[in-house]
């Protein structure tokens, strides 16, 4: 964990630093954004399900570092609480919780509306470690099939050995439109593609893959 923790916080003061020496004018931000997750997963194969979008939070701090006018890199570090569920006739039956940490290096584009502030259009990789999670079935909810006493509210495992549940590091891309008040005040929405496959290595079989779907709505202040 404290691993994780410190090579994110490289990546983002060496972006940071790289930026800073490369902008042309713009002063430096620094800010804190918070907010909601609504997050899902695509998948295929065996994994080809009715995934439902399990609510959840975000956390993010970032930097803005301008390398041109009106355009800038935001790095940052962010703690996503990420999952899905699985419903049978609107009832939830399986809920997946997944807390992870990211690294989200965006470019943002900015377009002035006068005196009141600018929209922020931006796009960029991320790299996420998945740190903690459970599987949480409800008390109600029973099966002829499967044994549920060692599924239920069982804490997860990661990594990529046979027995694990998900991938320990997930990579994907951004995709964002904000708003920002000459105040500092932001209001944002952003919607994260996972690209890479969340079942463990020694796990898959034929063409099964699972990837994170989510879309997040967030409210922060930059000085």
């Amino acid at each position: 964990m404290k691993k994780l923790l410190l090579s994110a916080s490289v990546i983002l003061l060496a972006t940071g630093a790289f930026a800073q020496t490369k902008r042309t004018g713009s002063d430096a931000r620094f800010g804190l954004k918070a907010g909601v997750n609504l997050s899902s997963y695509n998948g295929t194969g065996i994994y080809d399900l009715d995934y439902k979008n399990n609510i959840g939070y975000n956390v993010t701090a970032y930097g803005d570092f301008g390398i041109g006018n009106n355009f800038f890199l935001q790095p940052g570090i962010s703690l996503q609480n990420k999952g899905a569920k699985i419903e049978t006739t609107g009832t939830v039956t399986f809920k997946q919780d997944v807390m992870a940490i990211e690294v989200p290096i965006n470019a943002v584009v900015k377009i002035p509306t006068g005196d009141a502030g600018a929209f922020q259009i931006s796009a960029g990789p991320y790299v996420g470690f998945n740190i903690s999670g459970k599987n949480k079935y409800p008390e109600t909810y029973t099966s002829t099939t499967v044994d549920l006493s060692t599924f239920k509210d069982r804490d997860l495992n990661f990594g990529s050995a046979v027995g694990d549940d998900l991938s320990s590091i997930d990579f994907g891309a951004n995709f964002g439109l904000a708003y920002r008040l000459n105040s500092g005040v932001s209001i944002g929405a952003n919607y994260g593609l996972g690209i890479s496959n969340l079942i463990p290595k020694d796990e898959r079989a034929g063409d099964d893959k699972l990837r994170n779907r989510i879309i997040g709505f967030t409210i922060g202040y930059s000085l």
